[in-house]
């Protein structure tokens, strides 16, 4: 049975918050984190935290090659995952981490 886009965006989101999810808490645990931190300042943390996160990133690329073909992973997570992830980042940093 073929899915549908919508079937597959479905099946992919929760493998998305996973590998979002682990980026916030590895943000929000970093030393160099700061609560008056301005957006543009949390790239590096989000970089670091990406090896922290690697098995969930790599079932959210796997996934996605699975379902849209070989490749597709990847480009997925260059581009429009890490395209609206450090605005993820900051809002849920800063809904989840009181001010040090």
């Amino acid at each position: 049975m073929q899915l549908s886009v919508r079937q597959k965006n479905a099946a992919l989101l929760p493998l998305v918050r996973r590998a979002t999810d682990c980026i916030v808490r590895q943000v929000s645990a970093d030393p160099r984190y700061a609560a008056d931190m301005r957006p543009d300042e949390f790239n590096d943390l989000i970089v670091g935290s990406i090896s922290a996160c690697g098995d969930s990133v790599r079932a959210m690329i796997d996934a996605h090659d699975r379902m849209y073909g070989t490749g597709s992973g990847e480009a997925f997570l260059l581009g429009p995952y890490l395209d609206v992830l450090p605005a993820a980042v900051v809002k849920q940093v800063r809904v989840r981490t009181p001010a040090r």
